[in-house]
């Protein structure tokens, strides 16, 4: 499993006596939260200025494998060297110039970047950055997700391997699902796309900076639209492409989500929740029988055998799928396997 850079107290300017520093405090941790890095871990703390970008002070720290958590003390500065100063605190690994999202190139641990802080004494926001770089992408994704424990509102790692996997496709290089690809290099005037359970919307957004002529509608419940909303508007997607948030409560009937028939519906890490997977069914089954010939792409990562109950429900409701894996990166060198699922209705499958 990928393992992320957290803030458990973002930085901020501290005076001590006559000194300022930079303190903050940082683990080391998966997805959900649930464990901690078990190895030890070269990291390279920077004081970036604001909006500059320019490198202020940079210093080496180590992880080590049992701890919970590292404090981290950049300095000491002089006042004025901090006076007026806005800054960014990055924390990555030495190693990784930045952070590439590939079958071959993920890094197991994600580097982070806090929102700015300063002048003054102020923390900053509850916020962390991800910038994750895609293939020919020229910009990276830039993906903010929040720094507590909401679920909501942080990437999952089968988040990661879903675009890894939508990028292949794109490119030609995946070819175990032949109806997405033709769908996604069809050259369609406009793709309609819709993500369900979108968090903070990292899959549907890294699709349209891939993807030309695609319209992506990112849907969740009404807590997630902070968040989803700042990374829309950080978004850098292809010109003819476009990223829309609507709020999109599972059990409520579905309306009319996108201007005609939705060509793909995106599923990343959302069966975690036995409890809520026949109201996803049937949203999908709903929404599919609005639009025949829609594909569902799965991306999930097994955590219990409960989940198993979302591929019954699918089998009851007339989807079949195509099925391929994506390898991540895991402690000790192993490799963790996340599921894709091309799911269409056998309607429609006996169709084409």
């Amino acid at each position: 499993m990928v393992y992320y850079i957290r803030f458990l107290k973002t930085p901020r300017f501290q005076q001590q006596k006559k000194s300022v520093f930079i303190s903050a405090l940082i683990c080391i941790t998966t997805d959900l939260g649930d464990d901690f890095l078990a190895e030890d871990v070269d990291l390279t703390a920077s004081w970036v200025q604001h909006p500059s970008h320019k490198i202020r002070y940079q210093t080496a720290l180590q992880w080590q494998a049992g701890s919970r958590q590292v404090p981290i003390l950049l300095g000491p500065f002089s006042p004025n060297d901090a006076a007026g100063q806005t800054a960014v605190l990055k924390i990555q690994l030495p190693d990784v110039e930045k952070d590439v999202l590939g079958e071959h190139s993920t890094p197991l641990v994600i580097s982070g970047c806090s929102a700015p802080f300063g002048p003054q004494w102020e923390p900053a926001e509850q916020l962390i950055r991800r910038d994750l770089n895609i293939a020919d992408n020229v910009r990276p994704l830039r993906i903010w997700e929040e720094t507590g424990n909401s679920i909501a509102r942080h990437i999952w790692d089968a988040a990661l391997a879903a675009i890894i996997f939508l990028e292949k496709v794109i490119t030609g290089a995946e070819k175990s699902m032949p109806p997405l690809s033709q769908l996604l290099n069809s050259g369609k005037s406009t793709l309609q796309v819709v993500e369900l359970g979108a968090g903070c919307g990292i899959v549907g957004i890294a699709l349209a900076t891939m993807l030309a002529n695609c319209e992506v509608l990112l849907t969740d419940l009404p807590e997630v639209s902070e968040i989803v909303t700042r990374n829309i508007n950080e978004a850098s997607p292809k010109s003819s492409a476009s990223i829309k948030f609507q709020t999109l409560d599972w059990d409520d009937p579905t309306p009319n989500l996108t201007r005609g028939p939705i060509d793909l519906i995106l599923v990343s890490d959302c069966t975690y929740n036995a409890d809520s997977l026949p109201a996803l069914v049937s949203v999908l089954n709903r929404l599919v029988r609005g639009s025949p010939g829609a594909m569902v792409l799965v991306a999930l990562k097994r955590r219990h055998e409960s989940e198993a109950v979302f591929f019954d429900l699918m089998r009851a409701a007339g989807f079949v799928s195509l099925q391929a894996k994506v390898p991540l990166p895991a402690q000790w060198e192993q490799v963790d396997q996340i599921e894709m699922y091309c799911y269409q209705q056998e309607s429609d499958v006996e169709k084409a």
